[in-house]
């Protein structure tokens, strides 16, 4: 029997994909979220704005896992590693948003209907954040009508990604759809509703109290294995190891997610060869313009940029040693966006 706790994204997809490639054990998924499965990234944008609902968002109808011999345990929580009778465990329990005082938070179906409720009646916001959950709360609330007030504790939107030419191109878009910015601020002004985007952490405590390696995340090889046999671990709640950029990372995106549950559920079904092996990429959407970033820019020591995040059309490459190590793009075609992802392969490999 195969064990999932957790019942996100790289759940199902981990699902999904053992069956596909013959598995026939019985799976069991364990979720405190009633819903069952879902996409986030609609939560922050299309659901958030009304355009679609609930069960739109959802990976699979639910009667899907019931044809896949899946049993579902929606709304239940795993207290201990230790009372599941299974072969295989994979903790799959995602990360919680941080809180901050009474500010609604984003990470759920529940969560985001409960904003977009707040927000029919709302004519002011503040919205504290300037990561993925910030910035595209704020563009979804000002596309409602609502007046935004998005504070910003650095000096720029996204600064994590060190790209200031798209940080910048943001806060004048942001800015020309009347957003009131606030960059480099702590202080909170008063408003009918205020959301948070200030991070998540990981839910550890599970592999934690069952004595696995936890550093940012549960700590796993290239195949998802923690140090426990028939104990896996993948999706926001895994640092796992990157043989591309030979180093641990832990990754809280849509497309990581997807890409962990597929491959284990590879290696799970029998694939000796499976592992993770891409160039690691996600992506956001703001005001109707989307973003990627390929790579990772951690290290870098030179950036360059060709075309313009204002005109929508623009390559920004991260450099280590004179090797391209990531890269954010906007309006590039598939091709370029490949050929770009083979140059970061080649560059962290020579960059060692």
């Amino acid at each position: 029997m195969i064990t999932i706790v957790g019942g996100g994204l790289s759940a199902a997809k981990c699902v999904e994909s053992y069956r596909e490639q013959g598995g026939t054990d019985e799976i069991v998924v364990w979720s405190q979220d009633a819903h069952g499965p879902y996409h986030r990234p609609p939560l922050s944008k299309r659901l958030l704005r009304g355009e679609s609902e609930p069960a739109d968002a959802l990976v699979h109808p639910l009667d899907w896992y019931a044809a896949q011999g899946v049993e579902l345990r929606l709304g239940e929580r795993v207290e201990s590693l230790d009372e599941l009778e299974a072969d295989v465990i994979v903790i799959a329990t995602g990360a919680r948003p941080r809180a901050l005082g009474d500010a609604l938070r984003l990470r759920t179906i529940d969560d985001s209907l409960e904003i977009r409720r707040r927000a029919e009646s709302a004519r002011s916001a503040v919205v504290v954040g300037g990561g993925f959950i910030g910035c595209e709360v704020t563009a979804s609330l000002t596309q409602l009508g609502v007046s935004v007030t998005q504070v910003v504790r650095e000096p720029m939107v996204f600064a994590t990604l060190q790209a200031p030419p798209l940080s910048e191109s943001l806060h004048e878009i942001y800015r020309a759809h009347g957003v009131d910015l606030r960059l480099d601020a702590t202080d909170i002004p008063d408003a009918e509703l205020v959301v948070a985007g200030i991070g998540v952490d990981p839910n550890v405590e599970l592999a934690r109290d069952a004595g696995l390696e936890v550093r940012s995340g549960v700590v796993v090889d290239e195949r998802f294995a923690t140090g426990r046999p028939g104990v896996y671990a993948i999706g926001d709640v895994a640092e796992f190891f990157d043989p591309v950029f030979r180093r641990h990372r832990r990754i809280e995106h849509w497309s990581n997610a997807a890409y962990h549950g597929t491959t284990l559920g590879r290696i799970l079904a029998g694939d000796a060869e499976a592992r993770y092996d891409i160039v690691s990429a996600f992506f956001s959407e703001e005001f109707g313009r989307s973003f990627r970033l390929f790579g990772d820019p951690q290290g870098h020591d030179e950036a360059s940029l060709d075309g313009d995040f204002t005109d929508g059309n623009a390559v920004y490459r991260f450099f280590q040693g004179g090797n391209t190590i990531g890269a954010v793009v906007m309006g590039q075609d598939e091709e370029t966006e490949n050929a770009l992802k083979d140059e970061i392969r080649a560059g962290a490999a020579a960059a060692g």
